[in-house]
């Protein structure tokens, strides 16, 4: 059964956030770029991204992993929304 699956993101540098969203919406995921989650010292930007999937909480956090470590992104937080 799809379920609406939700992953929090981050990007250290903003400039692989192109990157790492482009990564994603090729995925068929949704993605938000949250505007009000960008550190001003660092540039660090959040994301958070939505799809449908079948995958349990553990096995859906890795699946995103293995899409945005490669492009510079890191997951802080995944699963069901």
């Amino acid at each position: 059964m799809l379920r609406k699956m939700v992953a929090e993101l981050i990007f250290l540098n903003p400039n692989d956030l192109n990157r790492g969203s482009a990564e994603l919406i090729e995925r068929d995921f949704e993605v938000n770029f949250l505007e009000d989650w960008i550190d001003d010292y660092s540039g660090a930007v959040w994301v958070e991204a939505w799809t449908l999937s079948e995958l349990d909480d553990s096995s859906f956090l890795h699946w995103v992993q293995t899409i945005v470590e490669p492009v510079g992104g890191d997951v802080v937080e995944a699963g069901y929304a």
